[in-house]
């Protein structure tokens, strides 16, 4: 099963590099078909996927040869036929998901698309409520019970008490999870006895080879003159519309803002996916609700709750930031502006200003889901009653984090820097360019975000920790005041280094 959901995920993830081509006004000059095309960049795909996870798949062979007896030819029988199963999944992964993002970048966004999207983080949101009420509580109200001392976790009948109310606690669903995985006539093991039969490899061979003799369809990159006529104003038309209006109103007459969203407009390939998890929150972000809300649900000390919103907000902001940055590098980054550097050169205009600039477009594109988390925040307040003076840390939390999560994303962008590129949306998705931009972020979210969620845990197992949650929410917004102004200064020092190091190092190769 997991090399099912592995062959599954790898083929979804590879579906730029076999549906997006880097040089698309080249296809009319290839002497191959476009569905020899794509079989090529797919087998291409498929080989790379076989050399760079081998150990998976031989971890997966010598446990299956370990815990079976006789190896005889059912049982290579089966494991061809596993074999081949993950990579059909593979290809019909990666065709579908294709086929899905090219319909919904040439079709309208509309409400269907919108239901989809609040369905999905319903499902995340409750996911978050029953995993915390359901599964977590019970396990900690257990563990509680039985805690007395530090001293007490070292003795040998706190762990066998503790595992035996466990198993009671969760045995009657552990045994009908059992029974309907291993009953006879299970889903479960009807599925497994498929891979016994020689029928099943012909069906998977069959399969494989409709699929790939099926049409091709490449994702459109180029403005499409179609979408920009009234007949095509979507919500992705809209979304860019309200995007201009924010601009207009914390940037004015910024020319390099506007053509950046103005090009972002253009990208509807890169965004129509996950349109509404950048324009609003992530799916994430709505498990983090889920599991907030529930932990304040049951807990009844008000400054604890207030607590756990502040953490909540601060978390959703570095997530949200993060995601937003990860989907769309290429706009942020100064790679991207190959062409355009030395005219903005001629135009007296620096390259700070330029990368500012970006650092601008980032706050108005975060300003709506800032906007909608402030919304959750008073809908909490109102279900849960939280009406206190202390709830002014919340705003606290959205403000200085509004400022500061954008920022701790791009500081460290100008030193990826790079012009010898073959595709654009290759920008900023190198394991290199990830590598450094991840761990800059993440060093200044161990300090941002991992303080309060860390205390949160300690106050659930040193309840006296409660009583002095009053003062503690002051030295919560005092503490991320202060180390937000902290980050700031050091990201923009590192900023104005980044930029020489393009200046000295990067900014003359643009012509090689």
């Amino acid at each position: 099963m997991f090399l099912f959901l592995f062959s599954i995920v790898k083929g979804i993830e590879s579906y730029r590099r076999t549906h997006l081509l880097p040089f698309k006004e080249l296809i009319q000059l290839a002497p191959v078909s476009s569905r020899q095309l794509f079989q090529t960049l797919l087998f291409s795909e498929l080989i790379w996927l076989v050399f760079t996870s081998l150990s998976t798949y031989l971890i997966y062979f010598l446990f299956q040869y370990d815990i079976v007896q006789t190896h005889d030819l059912a049982f290579w029988l089966k494991h061809v036929n596993v074999m081949l199963t993950s990579i059909f999944l593979f290809i019909i992964s990666n065709k579908i998901f294709g086929a899905y993002i090219y319909n919904i970048v040439v079709k309208k966004i509309g409400a269907i698309r919108v239901l989809f999207f609040a369905s999905i983080a319903l499902l995340f949101f409750l996911f978050g409520r029953v995993l915390i009420l359901n599964i977590i509580f019970p396990f900690y109200h257990t563990f509680q019970q039985l805690f007395q001392s530090i001293s007490s976790l070292a003795e040998d009948s706190f762990w066998i008490t503790l595992s035996n109310k466990l198993i009671s606690l969760y045995q009657h669903d552990l045994q009908q999870m059992h029974h309907a995985l291993f009953s006879d006539g299970s889903v479960f093991l009807q599925f497994q006895a498929l891979f016994n039969s020689p029928i099943t490899l012909i069906v998977v061979i069959l399969g494989s080879a409709l699929v790939m003799r099926s049409p091709v369809r490449w994702i459109p990159t180029e403005k499409d003159q179609d979408q920009s006529s009234k007949h095509f104003r979507d919500l992705f038309y809209w979304y860019f519309q309200v995007l201009h209006k924010i601009q207009g109103l914390l940037f004015r007459q910024n020319v390099l803002i506007q053509k950046d969203i103005k090009l972002l407009k253009e990208k509807r390939w890169l965004l129509s996916k996950e349109l509404f998890n950048y324009m609003f929150m992530s799916y994430e972000a709505f498990f983090y609700i889920g599991v907030f809300t529930g932990l304040i649900s049951i807990i009844d000390h008000q400054a604890l709750q207030i607590q756990l919103l502040f953490t909540l907000n601060i978390m959703i902001l570095a997530n949200q930031s993060y995601e937003m940055r990860m989907l769309t590098p290429s706009i942020f980054a100064l790679s991207a502006e190959k062409k355009n550097i030395w005219l903005y050169e001629l135009s007296q205009i620096s390259l700070l200003q330029f990368f500012l600039s970006k650092i601008q477009l980032f706050y108005c594109l975060f300003s709506i889901p800032a906007l909608c988390l402030l919304f959750i925040n008073l809908s909490i307040m109102t279900v849960y009653q939280l009406f206190h003076v202390q709830m002014l840390i919340q705003l606290v939390a959205l403000g200085i984090g509004f400022f500061i999560f954008p920022l701790i994303q791009l500081y460290l962008f100008p030193f990826t820097t790079k012009f010898n590129f073959i595709h654009e949306h290759e920008i900023g998705t190198t394991n290199e360019e990830l590598e450094i931009i991840d761990k800059g972020q993440a060093f200044a979210r161990n300090f941002l975000v991992l303080p309060f969620m860390y205390y949160l845990i300690l106050t659930s197992f040193l309840p006296i920790l409660q009583q002095s949650s009053g003062l503690v929410n002051v030295l919560f917004a005092i503490y991320f005041a202060i180390v937000s102004v902290i980050c700031w200064i050091l990201c923009r020092k590192t900023i104005y280094k980044g930029i020489e190091y393009v200046e000295k190092n990067k900014i003359f190769s643009i012509g090689e």
